[in-house]
This record gives C-alpha cells, structure tokens and sequence, in this order.
C-alpha cells in the first residue's frame, strides 16, 4: 500500500538539506520558457547535430542564437538540459611510433604567416569490429583547411602520395603558390619512401620531421576533429561508407566550423578572405615552437655495484 505525505516548503527543506532562500532562488532563476522556444531550439539543434554529431552547446549558439528570445548563458544551459552535451567516443591510440627521423624538423621557431607555408599531415586509424582501415589528412596550419584526405584498406605509401598529390593539384586548381612549402609531418615510412619524396621534391616542397605527436599539432588536431568528432559518430561499416562520410565531414569542417584564432571564420572563408583582399586584410602570425629533434638514446649499461667489507 502506497502512502501519500504532504510536506510545506521548510519541512521539505529541512529534509533535502537546502535553505528556502535557495528553493526560491532555484525558482526564479530557471523560468518556464514557452513551447515555441522549446520547440524552436530542438528542432535548430537537430539540424546541427545531423550535420555534426560533435558540435558543442556554445558553437550552435553561435549559429542560431540570433533566433531565439534568451541570452547565450541561458541558451547553452537549456541545450544541456535537453541533452545535447557532448559525448566523445572512446579514443583510440596515436600511430606516431618512436624511431630514427630521415628529415630535420623545420618548424623549430618557425614564424608562419600566410597560406600554404605549412601543410602537416598524419593518418588515424579507423576501427569497425574486426576491420581496421586508415584515414589520411593534409591540413594547412595557418587556415587550418584540410587540404588532402582519403581512406584505404591498406597503409602503403602509393596511398600517402595519392592524398598529397590531390592536395597539389588542388591547390593549383585554385591558383595557389606552392612556393617554399614546408611539408611536416611524423615519422611514418611512408612519408620517407621513394614515391613520396619523388612527389615533394617534383614540386620543390622541403619535407620535415618531428620526433614527437605533439609536435605535430595540427596534423593531430585534424585526425581528432574527423574521426572522433564524426566518423566515430556515425560509425559507417564499409570503406565505400567511410570514404563518404569522411567527404561529408571534411566538407563540413572546411566550410561550417567557425576558429578562434581565425576570427570566428571558417578555414574556407578566412582562405577566400585573403585571397580576395589580396593584402589589405590584417593576417596573423603563428610561432611555432617544436624541440629539436633528438635520436633515441642508446641504452645505458648500469654496472652492478659491489660492495666491500672495510671492517677490520
């Protein structure tokens, strides 16, 4: 049998702990908002998170916020209370291995302040079930555009030349200068094959190495926004799958995702920027500041240490 118990404010205060002054404070803080904006906000944060399962609370407000009768605060906190914090799948570990580099690392100091200066590449594994497919990325570190995507069965190096010649004759395409780039990247065997430098030193692009993945920030940045903030999402089971969604993600993030350091543009937009106002726009500089790279150290043999008896 079920009983019922009818309790005023203060008794139910003193039972859960919390002062009057704070229920009150509760009420008026959080008021009830009407269906409309409800409805309103929903059916905006739908369409968001189709397009990007990762978005977060503060970056769809800034695409929508305008529409809606409250302020940002506000808005974000109504966000969270409808579900749509993000959740970041599991992680899967870095394929940066330690080892000898063939390549200096060029960026140690290194001042950037235009586009195709420095284009950092990477590749991330892509995980379903039992198959393991890759996903190769070439980003742009000033505009922070991926350049140069794909994603194969196999990690051979004729796939890694495949993506960075695209990247070449996209640039082209655009009538882009290639001029003294920097391509940076880790210490893959496939950046140092035979193809691949056959490739950078066809176009007079110098090749550089880092010793560590944090090094090569934006490579990794890139692999984390596609594959954790997309693929990993939307989980598809087949390369033909993969190669799609992977179109759809970088096409997305090319055009939609607004960068801080970009002033809120997207890498598409702050490209066209420049190449529209052709140097009367205001750039930025990005330091960069890698370590040197250091080979591995050899092993150092302890000696066991003997102990002698100095007693008499």
């Amino acid at each position: 049998m079920k009983h019922q118990y009818l309790f005023s404010v203060k008794q139910a205060c003193e039972l859960l702990g919390f002062s009057r002054q704070a229920y009150y404070k509760a009420l008026v803080d959080k008021p009830e908002l009407s269906d409309h904006v409800t409805q309103l906000a929903n059916s905006e944060l739908c369409k968001a998170r189709t397009r990007c399962p990762s978005l977060g609370c503060r970056s769809m407000y800034e695409d929508f916020g305008h529409l809606l009768p409250i302020g940002r605060d506000k808005s974000i906190e109504l966000f969270m209370d409808m579900g749509y914090r993000v959740r970041y799948p599991k992680r899967y570990g870095r394929a940066t291995q330690s080892g000898t580099r063939e390549f200096p690392n060029l960026l140690v100091e290194k001042n950037v302040n235009g586009l195709n200066q420095v284009w950092e590449a990477d590749m991330a594994h892509y995980l379903y079930g039992d198959t393991k497919l890759y996903t190769i990325y070439i980003t742009d570190v000033y505009s922070q555009e991926i350049v140069g995507f794909g994603a194969y069965s196999t990690n051979l190096a004729i796939n890694y030349a495949e993506v960075m010649d695209q990247a070449i004759r996209e640039a082209k395409s655009k009538g882009l200068s290639l001029q003294g780039l920097i391509h940076h990247s880790d210490g893959g065997k496939q950046y140092e094959s035979v193809l691949y430098k056959m490739l950078c030193n066809r176009h007079a692009i110098k090749q550089s190495m880092c010793m560590y993945s944090y090094e090569n920030p934006y490579a990794e940045k890139t692999n984390d926004l596609i594959n954790n903030g997309y693929l990993n999402i939307w989980r598809p089971k087949s390369l033909k799958e993969l190669r799609a969604c992977q179109l759809k993600a970088v096409k997305d993030h090319n055009e939609r995702r607004p960068k801080k350091a970009l002033k809120k543009l997207s890498p598409v937009q702050f490209r066209n920027q420049i190449l529209n106002d052709r140097g009367n726009s205001k750039t930025y500089n990005l330091e960069l500041k890698p370590r040197i790279p250091e080979q591995p150290r050899k092993r150092i043999e302890i000696k066991p240490l003997i102990l002698t008896d100095t007693r008499q």
